[in-house]
């Protein structure tokens, strides 16, 4: 299933939040207060809140027909979708391992501080991977569903194989509607729109 993309529009306000969350229980003792620590979760799923402050209404093809278009053709919470942070949806020569001269699948994947978690929405559009710094030719290897890299040869051993490209989250709503109000002529805004990682079905 074909995913749709959050619409590029304007006036998106600089002060977008991004909240990264890792389910963890504590459990406290309660005669001796010791605590015991248990993380569910090995990779963060986020949460964002966007505003749209300049939507303009006054051309053929308007900003608010395609916010609106999109939140109906996903139905509020019941569709996923994806969304392109713009601050952080590119990497540049990210290490994906290192060949041993039989092993095809690579897992796309991205480093954030040192904290290395995979990438399963890559765009496809600007995606380039390297064998050894050495752009490889996309017949040579397909990105097949979950963003994993698959040769048709094996990488030799000890050959590093990178990526550079760009990536979407995959997301869902956190509310089944949102208030378009209009602020003047035909200029509206959409305030705190909010959407949290939507886990795959299948993984």
């Amino acid at each position: 299933m074909t995913l749709l993309v959050f619409p590029d529009l304007p006036g998106l306000d600089i002060a977008q939040s991004k909240r990264p969350e890792i389910k963890s229980e504590v459990f406290v003792n309660p005669l001796s207060g010791r605590e015991s620590r248990l993380r569910f979760q090995v990779y963060p799923k986020y949460t964002f809140k966007i505003s749209l402050n300049a939507l303009i209404e006054d051309r053929e093809d308007t900003d608010l027909q395609a916010l609106m278009g999109f939140m109906l053709h996903i139905g509020g919470q019941a569709s996923a979708f994806l969304y392109r942070d713009p601050t952080d949806h590119h990497v540049d020569q990210q290490s994906l391992g290192t060949g041993d001269g039989t092993t095809t699948a690579f897992q796309l994947r991205r480093a954030f501080g040192g904290f290395v978690e995979p990438v399963h929405n890559p765009d496809s559009r600007w995606l380039d991977v390297y064998v050894d710094e050495v752009l490889q030719d996309p017949a040579g290897h397909a990105i097949v569903d979950g963003g994993r890299v698959v040769f048709n040869t094996a990488p030799g051993s000890g050959a590093v194989v990178t990526w550079t490209g760009d990536y979407f989250y995959r997301v869902r709503l956190l509310a089944d509607g949102y208030d378009v109000v209009r602020i003047a002529g035909g200029l509206y805004e959409c305030q705190d729109i909010e959407f949290i990682g939507s886990v795959r079905a299948v993984v």
